[in-house]
């Protein structure tokens, strides 16, 4: 159940983490490896109402993971799966809608429109 600490928590994560985060909103450790690749459902979710539904999403579909960043002064976050095979990382991604997936452990990006 997502209450109103849980959401302070993620944005204060947010906060210190602009550039980008990848945690487990269990424990709000980071996730440190694997492929993240967000759930189509959480697309476009942003500030604290979006925080609260990525938070519902993530404890519901994904073990409790989210990832986040800052866009122009937005925080954006998703539901994230965490998979081991890139194989299985971009085809979830593409289920999904994702125009990329992020290998967590070695800071990779791979664009899934080319």
């Amino acid at each position: 159940m997502v209450n109103q600490q849980m959401t302070d928590e993620l944005l204060r994560v947010a906060s210190e983490n602009p550039d980008g985060f990848t945690i487990n909103v269990n424990t709000f450790q980071p996730v440190t490896h694997g492929w993240a690749v967000a759930l189509l459902e959480t697309q476009n979710c942003f500030g604290r109402e979006g925080a609260m539904k990525v938070i519902d999403v993530a404890l519901k579909k994904t073990a409790g993971i989210v990832g986040g960043w800052n866009n122009q002064g937005d925080y954006y976050f998703d539901a994230v799966l965490i998979v081991e095979s890139e194989s299985e990382a971009t085809r979830l991604g593409i289920e999904n809608e994702q125009i990329g997936i992020y290998e967590i452990h070695t800071n990779r990006y791979k664009d899934l429109l080319t």
